[in-house]
């Protein structure tokens, strides 16, 4: 685990072509944006590339994270099931991070609670609420 309130979970990343990676995803409701490592991306052949490689600021004076392109993926998070588009970058230090943007659209709340952290998925892409068109 990271720090209190930014837990680091194992989940499955599957791309539109159905290749599959296991990695470590860092929850931050810090960042707005989920990114993926370009090296964990289950299939490159799914990334879209910009055609300007786009920065994004840190908190560092000097830092920046530079964004490739996005690409959507099918994430696993214990036995819930969610799909997003993420951002891709080569510059990640941690192999993805799941920022609050998804976290709202899925109803993902980190809890703490006795100094343990925990994720809570409340939304999964098989709920009949999220996949019937009316």
């Amino acid at each position: 685990m990271a720090v209190v309130g930014k837990p680091v979970l194992t989940i499955t990343v599957i791309s539109g072509d159905k290749k599959k990676k296991t990695i470590p995803a860092l929850f931050d409701t810090g960042s707005h944006y989920s990114i993926i490592r370009s090296d964990c991306v289950p299939s490159a052949r799914t990334v879209i590339r910009f055609p300007l490689i786009k920065t994004l600021g840190t908190a560092s004076k000097t830092g920046g994270v530079r964004i490739v392109g996005e690409t959507g993926l099918i994430m696993t998070i214990g036995r819930r099931r969610i799909n997003d588009r993420v951002l891709v970058s080569p510059d990640l230090k941690r192999e993805m991070v799941i920022g609050a943007d998804t976290m709202q659209g899925w109803d993902i709340t980190i809890k703490n609670r006795n100094g343990k952290t925990r994720v809570s998925v409340g939304h999964d892409m098989r709920d009949p609420d999220i996949i019937e068109v009316a």
